[in-house]
């Protein structure tokens, strides 16, 4: 995950029994010859990171041998995800020589690693060159082919697990070798486990988890916490029972391991926390929300400007708002709140009910709005108000606008 996103790997798995049973049984079925294609979605700091952690550890015990590789946007390199798992990374140094039955991967992988290693050696090693670095068409072609048969043929020799983070940020060489690799089916003895997010999604990734699908992906979702495990997941960490106060700003995360961390680390450092008795830990004023807020929008910075634009702007009407009342608010048509709010749906910080959307967190939602300008957000609960009132909302509800707009 992006440093602005943050990592979960550091977050204690609770509450994840069911998902770990599925990938086990995935891992069983490998171990015993078969293939397996697994695609793990869900929001940013949900605990993909964590589960794979869990499940590479469990590959290990079994026998199994296990590549990884994290997509790792700014030091793109073409088919770098793929280079990253198959060939440690290393794009220049050859092989060693073949042994035994290994000779034909090894003389695939030798003539992957010179191609690559040329490729690198004509490219521009400034990050934004390389960011937008192509092949040559008939070098890629050979690449691509190269990269589908190095993957398919490691199972010729003993089950295996390859694991790819982030395919949300992974470059579109790799993706297409992804795309090759789906075509012909499920990949033989190896658990291939994938980690995404829902949004934003490129149409190359889409293609490839349409193909993936076709061919036999198991989909799982990796939701919220329920809010007991949220609970137990802070205590975890705090190593104490958690008081009113601080359970209440547990529970604004919404179920999502990383903004509970968060939450926990923010009045931690703020030295925030009182033991009031019987081993119970409290959070004691509110000096210590600032920092977590500042955190918590960098953690949402990457769904874009715009669309973190419209969620600020979404959010003086309150936790759920109607696309209408938002339309007449930000002056936009209600099509295009949609268009641009569509990102923020698919990512998980918001979702529908009815006729409504609501914010999933609303630890997003309070930092989104406690960043506005306080001279903006008065000027967007005067229109609010009008808005609501003109909709027929109650006159509770408008005059409590009114008076935030003075």
């Amino acid at each position: 995950m992006d440093d602005a996103a943050g990592s979960d790997r550091d977050v204690p798995l609770i509450g994840r029994a069911a998902e770990l049973d599925d990938l086990d049984d995935a891992l069983a079925s490998v171990s015993a010859g078969a293939g397996s294609i697994v695609l793990l979605e869900g929001e940013a700091g949900v605990g993909k990171s964590a589960l794979v952690d869990a499940i590479r550890t469990s590959a290990r015990l079994i026998g199994l041998e296990v590549r990884i590789a994290i997509a790792r946007p700014a030091r793109a390199r073409p088919f770098g995800l793929i280079a990253e798992a198959m060939l440690g990374g290393d794009r220049r140094s050859q092989p060693a020589g073949p042994v035994g039955s290994a000779s034909r991967t090894a003389g695939i992988e030798g003539e992957l690693v010179s191609l690559l290693a040329d490729a690198d050696a004509d490219a521009d090693v400034d990050a934004d060159a390389t960011r937008q670095h192509r092949l040559p068409a008939a070098l890629a072609a050979r690449a691509e082919e190269l990269a589908a048969a190095l993957v398919r043929q490691r199972g010729d020799r003993e089950p295996w697990l390859l694991v790819l983070e982030d395919l949300h940020e992974a470059d579109d060489e790799s993706l297409a070798v992804l795309y090759r690799l789906a075509h012909e089916g499920v990949v033989p003895h190896a658990l291939v486990l994938a980690t995404l997010r829902p949004a934003p999604r490129s149409a190359e990734l889409a293609a490839v988890v349409a193909a993936w699908t076709r061919a036999g992906a198991r989909y799982l979702e990796l939701r919220p916490l329920s809010s007991h495990a949220a609970v137990k997941l802070a205590e975890a960490q705090l190593g104490a029972s958690v008081g009113t106060s601080l359970r209440g700003s547990v529970l604004t995360a919404g179920g999502n391991p990383r903004f509970v961390t968060d939450v926990v680390r923010a009045v931690r450092e703020a030295g925030a926390l009182r033991l009031t008795g019987d081993g119970v830990v409290d959070a004691v004023g509110s000096a210590w929300t600032g920092g977590l807020d500042a955190v918590v929008v960098s953690r949402v910075a990457y769904l874009g400007p715009q669309v973190v634009q419209l969620l600020d702007e979404a959010s003086v009407l309150g936790t759920s708002f109607v696309m209408a009342d938002l339309a007449d608010l930000t002056r936009r048509p209600v099509a295009d709140c949609w268009r641009v709010l569509r990102h923020a749906l698919a990512a998980g910080v918001v979702h529908a009910r009815g006729d409504r959307l609501v914010f999933r967190h609303e630890l997003v939602r309070s930092a989104l709005y406690n960043r506005l300008d306080p001279s903006v957000r008065r000027a967007l609960h005067e229109r609010a108000a009008r808005t609501l009132d003109a909709a027929g909302a109650p006159d509770a509800v408008v005059m409590s606008h009114r008076a935030l707009a003075e």
